[in-house]
């Protein structure tokens, strides 16, 4: 029983095995085939199923060819996306290296302006707060200078380096805040420069081309136009990124659409190995045969053994059936050898009921016997 059961496996594999073989050998058939006839002129248009596998082949190819054009689509967006990315952070990079280097330019440019008298007209709006500054500025220096010249006894020698300290701090605060002034002002000026008006007039503007501001003014100009170009530039990346992201988002997450994309391809190229399959298996029926005859001169040896796998196959499924019948055998004698031993043991249940009766029934014969002599004596 086992040994046919182990039997039966083996058989099994080996027809899986055998049936994928065959597979294989009408796929290539169906794809030769194919690819012969589209090369002399074409599927004739009179065999309705080998038309209909055709057609179906076609279909299949179409699609897998949309599929992965789909997929180049998406990776071109996507690799697009990242070449904008990368150019954008260079263009915020340069324009982060521009905007620290013109700021020297803005406050030296500020300083010029605010006190050459020339440019009175645009320097007026800053000059209460330099003078404030400036101010402040002399005041602190003229407290520092005191402080170096300063005698005195211990405790005045001890406090005159924390106030030294003090003076100092806020001496460097209020040039910072005069630097940051002319910055500002540098900065206001080109801009005023760019659209003349109230603030700057055309003497100022005539003058600003003149001697070390005109030197300062060339380079901040250059600058600010480097600096506006990659503005407007990278504002063009900005838009076509956003663009392309939008895009690509409103049809689901790329990475994702490829991978369905990928499946889809492997599942329909499987489809047209089946395909090809059935063209193949078309091509051996006989009633195909004068059909695909101008097409397969070459195909003897490939059907040759196609013929010898089916017999392959057709011997191993009668194998198969024959293991399959002789196991069925045994399973009905295994249940006849198990139903008789059944019976066997209920029918020494039975024989042992019935001695055990029987036995019963003398003792029945005897205990009436007992009861008769007994009465006899009681009315004799």
């Amino acid at each position: 029983m086992e040994d046919r059961k182990k039997t039966l496996k083996d058989l099994e594999a080996s027809k899986l095995q055998t049936i994928e073989t065959l597979d294989n050998l009408l796929a290539n058939l169906g794809e030769s085939l194919i690819a012969r006839m589209e090369t002399v002129s074409g599927i004739p248009s009179d065999g309705e199923t080998p038309v209909k596998i055709w057609d179906e082949k076609n279909r299949l190819q179409k699609e897998i060819a949309n599929a992965e054009e789909n997929i180049v689509l998406i990776e071109t967006d996507l690799r697009r996306l990242g070449e904008l990315e990368e150019e954008i952070n260079r263009l915020e990079r340069e324009r982060n290296e521009i905007s620290k280097d013109v700021l020297p330019v803005y406050t030296e440019l500020g300083r010029l302006v605010l006190i050459d008298s020339g440019f009175e007209n645009f320097s007026s709006a800053f000059e209460k707060e330099m003078n404030d500054i400036t101010m402040k500025i002399d005041y602190q220096q003229k407290k520092l200078d005191e402080l170096d010249g300063e005698e005195g006894n211990i405790f005045i020698r001890a406090t005159k380096g924390v106030r030294g300290m003090v003076n100092r701090l806020i001496l460097t605060k209020n040039e910072a805040e005069l630097e940051k002034l002319f910055r500002g002002a540098g900065e206001q000026f080109f801009i005023a420069l760019e659209n003349p008006g109230s603030r700057i007039s055309s003497e100022e503007i005539t003058l600003s081309d003149e001697g070390i501001i005109g030197s300062h003014k060339q380079k901040g100009s250059e600058f600010r136009q480097r600096l506006a170009e990659l503005r407007d530039e990278g504002e063009k990346l900005r838009t076509e990124r956003r663009e392309k992201a939008a895009a690509l988002d409103q049809k689901g997450n790329p990475a994702r659409r490829i991978s369905e994309l990928e499946a889809f391809i492997t599942n329909t190229k499987d489809e047209v190995i089946r395909v090809y399959r059935n063209f193949g298996a078309c091509a051996r029926k006989e009633e195909w045969r004068k059909f695909f005859a101008p097409f397969s001169e070459t195909e003897n040896i490939q059907d040759e053994k196609i013929d010898s796998i089916s017999k392959s196959l057709h011997i191993t499924e009668q194998q198969i059936e024959d293991v399959k019948i002789a196991i069925a055998i045994d399973n009905e004698n295994a249940e006849i050898s198990k139903l008789k031993a059944a019976i066997n043991e209920k029918q020494q249940i039975i024989n042992n009921a019935e001695s055990a009766i029987a036995g019963m029934k003398n003792q029945i014969e005897t205990a009436e016997k007992n009861i008769k002599n007994l009465s006899e004596k009681q009315h004799g």
